[in-house]
């Protein structure tokens, strides 16, 4: 290892593996080092940690790493329960879905403060539904719109629906924090 290319001084616990630690990456790392230089970096920003699933470095935004979300039962047990959430689908989709191209994943702020989180392949419409209150779980909550994505298929979109809600439910915070990043950049936008 060049001295260019050795960690700093203080770097993690040594190992003895030849790779590097962080669950995807494969780099060759000298013997004693946890993680290769750039993720012994990421980690001293805070951008990685440990998984309590399997023990080797994540993402820090995560739970756990991609393998153990794969496999749930390395997974270890939320702290609160949380109600299952499936993915959504009706007969009625399929005929509008052939056509379309694009589906929205939104979330709405309602007035006693507590997100709600769908999905649809025409956003407009949905929300006149929400504001007219012809949604049982939005009905007389004066939802607003405050963050939404595009999706491609409407897989990807109900998929994305059922992480919302399990985000909502268990992290309500990271959710606040999500709906100020878009509307933040929502500002950034120059429509002249």
């Amino acid at each position: 290892m060049t001295q260019a290319n050795r960690p700093p001084k203080g770097n993690p616990p040594k190992t003895g593996n030849s790779e590097c630690r962080f669950w995807d990456c494969k780099t060759r790392i000298g013997s004693g080092y946890t993680y290769c230089y750039q993720h012994y970096r990421d980690s001293q920003d805070g951008l990685i940690n440990q998984c309590p699933g399997c023990g080797m470095g994540k993402d820090a935004q995560y739970e756990v790493c991609q393998p153990c979300y794969r496999n749930r039962r390395n997974a270890p047990a939320s702290r609160a329960y949380v109600r299952p959430q499936r993915k959504e689908s009706s007969p009625a989709w399929q005929k509008g879905d052939a056509s379309a191209n694009r589906f929205f994943v939104y979330i709405l702020k309602l007035a006693d403060g507590a997100f709600y989180a769908g999905q649809t392949r025409e956003l407009r419409e949905r929300l006149s539904e929400h504001r007219d209150n012809l949604v049982a779980s939005t009905q007389g909550k004066e939802p607003k719109l405050v963050w939404f994505a595009i999706l491609p298929s409407r897989d990807a979109a109900a998929s994305t629906e059922v992480e919302l809600k399990q985000l909502i439910a268990r992290n309500p915070r990271e959710v606040r924090r999500m709906v100020i990043g878009f509307s933040d950049m929502m500002r950034e936008l120059d429509f002249s």
